[in-house]
């Protein structure tokens, strides 16, 4: 079945005058904003045409490279939009980065005009900064973070500056904050609103999901996850979700270029997420459950000073054996066995759907370095763990 990456070879040259705006374009668009883009795009309402961005871009060394766990995907893709007539008049406008340690924020928001004018509002996701990482993990502590307050500030700004009907869109946290800001800005803003679409991003606090303005959004909320999704079944969320088709598991399900494609660049749809997709989301929640809100905050504070010690300002900046000694840390400030058994079995869960996927029999496996040995678990004993070819551990 083919990807999001085939999209381009089937539709590229068709303008969006004969095939409307679908889907796959939808996540394409979004994707433009993980580029940082503050010397080629300007901060206010003028526009620049999408190829001469892509050429100012190139021109200037722009980063190819996203870092660890922003898909590779993404940078050769963007840049590629260039040469596909579809996107010939699609224009950018009104970018914004900030990534400040001391405000504990990453945000990120641009604004694409496509042919026939309609605007979308759209918001990065989290990208390979530290600081983008401890701000998802204080969605489950604080209600707002910075950049959901920073993505509402920007949606009235964007409803001053452009006409007619916005959509505002995001994927990975950028979907949390498409949520957020079309939720709490003005009515008639609200009204302007075609469609909020939020693409693998995850939930909010419960209380937030009975505030008036979301229950004014809801209905034109559009939720896609990947079937073994991680991420957007974290915390709350009640407008539906369309399950979207993907044999790739962990942060490959995340990856939209993995999502399965028709030709009309609709994503394939089932009719529900996969057990481990389930399985995690339970545990997951039943360890935050398990923790108070002072627990919470001490243990992402534990987690990213462990992260970060040593210099480390982004996700590939550290090493294999730090993120194993993270997650043990993880692990054993889950203290009620309940819960601990609970995650045990959802990694299971997932890695039984991984090693099914590439065909392997789910023998000796260790999963790596977080658990003692379910066999040797009552007498306390740890198992010694050493790497394999598939990233996961054996005796």
């Amino acid at each position: 079945m083919a990807k999001t990456t085939d999209y381009l070879y089937w539709r590229g040259d068709v303008p969006f005058s004969i095939s409307p705006l679908n889907e796959a374009d939808e996540y394409l668009i979004c994707m433009i904003g993980m580029l940082d883009l503050r010397p080629v795009v300007p901060e206010d309402g003028t526009y620049i045409p999408l190829h001469r961005m892509i050429e100012l871009y190139l021109s200037g060394g722009g980063d190819l490279d996203l870092g660890a766990l922003t898909s590779a995907q993404i940078a050769p893709i963007v840049l590629s939009l260039q040469n596909a007539p579809r996107y010939r008049d699609v224009m950018l406008s009104g970018f914004r980065l900030t990534i400040s340690e001391e405000n504990n924020e990453q945000f990120s928001a641009v604004t694409v005009r496509v042919p026939g004018g309609k605007h979308y509002i759209t918001f990065r996701g989290t990208d390979d900064s530290l600081v983008g990482w401890k701000e998802n993990f204080l969605l489950t502590v604080n209600s707002p973070v910075r950049a959901q307050t920073d993505a509402a500030e920007y949606l009235r700004w964007a409803a001053q500056n452009y006409p007619g009907q916005l959509i505002v869109a995001g994927h990975s946290k950028g979907g949390n904050m498409a949520v957020y800001a079309a939720s709490t800005v003005e009515e008639e803003v609200q009204s302007r609103i075609e469609k909020v679409i939020s693409l693998d991003g995850p939930g909010f606090q419960s209380d937030f999901l009975e505030s008036p303005g979301y229950r004014r959004i809801r209905g034109k909320i559009r939720s896609l996850v990947p079937q073994h999704s991680m991420v957007g079944c974290l915390l709350f969320q009640d407008a539906e979700c369309a399950v979207v088709k993907s044999d790739a598991l962990f942060f490959g399900a995340h990856d939209g270029f993995n999502w399965e494609v028709d030709p009309g660049g609709t994503f394939q749809r089932l009719k529900d997420r996969s057990a481990a997709s389930k399985a995690f989301a339970q545990a997951m929640q039943a360890v935050l459950d398990s923790m108070n809100i002072d627990d919470r905050k001490n243990f992402i504070e534990q987690l990213f000073g462990t992260l970060s010690a040593g210099g480390a300002t982004t996700v590939s900046d550290i090493t294999d054996r730090k993120v194993w000694e993270v997650m043990r840390t993880v692990i054993s400030l889950t203290k009620e066995p309940e819960v601990k058994k609970m995650a045990l079995d959802a990694m299971e869960e997932v890695t039984k759907d991984y090693l099914a996927e590439k065909g392997k029999a789910l023998t000796k496996l260790r999963l790596p370095g977080l658990f003692k040995s379910r066999q040797k678990e009552e007498e306390g004993e740890e198992k010694e763990i050493v790497p394999t070819e598939h990233g996961w551990y054996d005796e």
